[in-house]
């Protein structure tokens, strides 16, 4: 068996003891270089304030992460250009009432969302009103889709009214105004 030494990028033998000697020339491994694993995106740590614009609305806000304050993401749920459910929440008479029209929404409307400084646009796909006691509404389901939240009818927490909107995928490196 044969002992290696280094010196720089030079490699050498040392000769064994045995008679059985022979010199070696080795290669130097390169490096593996391991990629840190992937940063994952939480409400707290937003770059700048996300903001929803709903043109048929008349809306503009700022997403949070509190409804006291307006729209607010639901936790857990993905964000703009990730491929996944994107929740967010806002209420129809109190607070700010950002979704106070929600239910006037029609199919092929536009709603825009800003996030990291880039503009995405989504499309209104369809609605629904369930339960108040539906807890799976924000649940992944292996693509990206928008949906909005709010109680339903006005005035009341009976029910959720449920916005479905589709990316078409135009983004834009400009904020939504």
């Amino acid at each position: 068996m044969l002992g290696l030494h280094w010196h720089g990028s030079d490699t050498h033998a040392v000769q064994p003891t045995s008679s059985a000697a022979a010199t070696v020339r080795a290669e130097p491994v390169a490096a593996v270089r391991i990629a840190a694993p992937a940063k994952v995106r939480t409400p707290s740590r937003v770059a700048g304030p996300a903001r929803i614009a709903i043109p048929r609305l008349k809306v503009r806000f700022e997403v949070g992460n509190t409804l006291d304050d307006g729209p607010a993401w639901w936790p857990v749920t993905g964000r703009p250009g990730g491929g996944d459910t994107v929740a967010i929440a806002g209420h129809r008479t109190t607070h700010t009432h950002p979704f106070l029209d929600l239910d006037r929404l029609e199919p092929g409307n536009a709603i825009y969302l800003r996030w990291e400084g880039v503009t995405y646009r989504y499309v209104v796909s369809g609605r629904r009103i369930l339960s108040n006691q539906q807890r799976h509404i924000g649940d992944a389901r292996g693509h990206e889709v928008l949906i909005l939240t709010t109680c339903t009818p006005k005035g009341s927490a009976r029910q959720r009214l449920v916005v479905y909107a589709q990316p078409d995928g135009n983004v834009d490196r400009a904020p939504a105004s």
